[in-house]
């Protein structure tokens, strides 16, 4: 049977694991800044037309930045991970002893704010991989606790634009880091999506 003295090192163990989470994702939001600076993205290719590499940009920079971006977001996965089966085991444990810890952890992690709707080919939304279902459980410093309205997610896309913003997003029962850059483009808005408040 599960004991306080249990859940408290499960929360100890949780809040160590988000808090390295929390470090990455800054790393990560650091070094999509810096691969702005240099006017490529993730995706933007690194030869001409002709298959030589491109003079106007710093390609050995690039390929670096783009190398230590894979590999922080492989590790924020595998953090994710690790928090969802800390998570589950709270949730396991607090059906034995219900604390307002393990709520709390489950809330800020696991509970929803919004849902995509839309999403338009070619859009900032798409190309940060943003998907039709999705549940937002986080938006840059919006969560579910403090999202009251969607003016607050306006504000920080217009707070952020041609900037990174670190999104998570529910999909089949899974946390999903994303990387969404608002930008202008063919498109409306600065996102190219749809978004709805869910409501209690």
């Amino acid at each position: 049977m599960a004991s306080n003295p249990d859940v408290r090192s499960s929360m100890t163990s949780l809040a160590k694991l988000i808090s390295q989470r929390d470090v990455i994702e800054a790393e990560i939001l650091n070094l999509h800044t810096e691969l702005r600076k240099l006017n490529v993205s993730m995706t933007e290719p690194l030869v001409d037309d002709e298959g030589y590499p491109r003079s106007d940009v710093d390609v050995a920079a690039i390929r670096h930045i783009r190398h230590e971006i894979i590999c922080k977001q492989n590790d924020c996965k595998d953090l994710t991970k690790k928090i969802e089966k800390d998570l589950y085991t709270l949730h396991a444990e607090e059906k034995i002893v219900p604390t307002t810890s393990c709520l709390n952890a489950r809330e800020v992690y696991f509970k929803p704010f919004a849902k995509v709707d839309l999403v338009d080919e070619n859009s900032p939304a798409q190309k940060a991989d943003l998907r039709v279902g999705d549940f937002l459980v986080k938006f840059g410093s919006l969560k579910y606790r403090n999202f009251e309205h969607l003016s607050a997610l306006s504000k920080v896309v217009l707070e952020n634009l041609r900037k990174p913003i670190h999104v998570s997003v529910l999909r089949s029962d899974k946390v999903v880091p994303l990387i969404l850059v608002p930008d202008e483009w063919s498109g409306y808005g600065y996102l190219g999506c749809q978004i709805r408040p869910l409501h209690a």
